[in-house]
């Protein structure tokens, strides 16, 4: 049994990517790791006090240097990196958490190389996050539940957007994207960020914004649309691609960092590089997935087909327990 103390404070969120992350890896290997998630700092110590832990497992923030005077000689310090490492202001501590760590999990290989620029002689593993194949599901299609939710008309195409409005996710892309091609209905999930840009679209017929979706409708929402388009970028590994491949949709993505690591262009959908004419080039592959019934039929079942051989938690998980067994012997 392999013992692993998680430094993260469990949130119990749906929303919180890290805490989905934790709870479906290790659920998975139940019986084979014992993975201890506590929420005050002295428990935590306690727990190097008594049980000394083969682990302890980061996610990089500052406050887990304070846990490393406390770290049994044993234990080894493992971070999980989610996101592209950049210096910045807290630099002088994220240093000294990186060059402690024994070794570090990047969530796609575009964040594993921003790891390594800075610490080249870092051991990495790569491993892309998963799904959950069964709860993101094709058969969850029910065009009558988006009609009755977005009041959208049912025989046109639906195309998909799911996330925060932050603006590296680049909601003001999609938005312009409906302007050009009113003839399908475009379904924006997902909150307000500081900027406005839901305002743009005031006076867009097929345009139809959701603030918020449990995670139940956002599986039927997928499950029931026709195209994922996302041009976000700097995505270390973003979790609504993968939950949009499971349900059965081909992707239109930025051909920007991890993005690029999940689909194979023209396999499972399309990327599209993020530079001066990159608007027409969404248009045109959106009217080929529109009119092409059988490129799109074909792109769903290789998406889908993805999920369940390699991007599901049961096999993210034993490529998580390969990782510390090897450090465990």
């Amino acid at each position: 049994m392999i013992s692993i103390l998680s430094l993260k404070t469990p949130l119990g969120k749906p929303i919180d990517a890290i805490d989905t992350v934790n709870h479906n890896i290790f659920r998975c290997l139940s019986g084979r790791v014992d993975f201890m998630e506590l929420k005050t700092f002295w428990q935590k110590v306690l727990v190097f006090r008594k049980v000394k832990p083969d682990y302890m497992l980061g996610i990089g923030v500052l406050e887990e240097i304070l846990y490393l005077p406390f770290k049994p000689a044993r234990t080894r310090y493992v971070i999980a990196w989610h996101t592209v490492l950049r210096v910045g202001k807290t630099w002088p501590v994220r240093k000294i958490l990186f060059r402690r760590a024994a070794f570090v999990i990047a969530v796609s290989d575009c964040v594993a190389q921003s790891v390594k620029k800075h610490f080249p002689s870092k051991q990495i593993f790569k491993i892309l996050n998963g799904v959950d194949t069964e709860f993101f599901n094709p058969h969850k299609r029910d065009r009558n539940f988006l009609g009755t939710t977005f009041g959208l008309p049912l025989n046109r195409p639906v195309i998909l957007f799911v996330g925060a409005m932050f603006k590296r996710k680049r909601p003001d892309v999609f938005i312009k994207l409906a302007e050009n091609v009113p003839e399908a209905s475009f379904v924006l999930v997902g909150r307000k960020d500081k900027q406005d840009f839901i305002s743009s679209a005031k006076d867009l017929k097929n345009f139809y914004w959701m603030p918020f979706a449990s995670h139940e409708e956002v599986s039927k929402i997928m499950a029931s649309s026709d195209i994922f388009l996302f041009p976000s970028i700097d995505e270390p590994c973003a979790a609504v691609i993968v939950e949009a491949m499971a349900s059965g949709l081909p992707c239109v993505l930025s051909d920007s960092c991890g993005n690029s690591e999940l689909i194979s262009d023209g396999k499972e959908g399309f990327l599209v590089k993020p530079q001066s004419g990159e608007l027409k080039k969404f248009i045109t592959l959106i009217h080929k997935l529109m009119s092409d019934n059988i490129l799109r039929s074909e792109m769903s079942r290789n998406a889908r087909e993805k999920c369940l051989s390699n991007l599901n938690w049961p096999r993210v998980s034993e490529k998580y327990f390969e990782v510390f067994s090897v450090f465990n012997q």
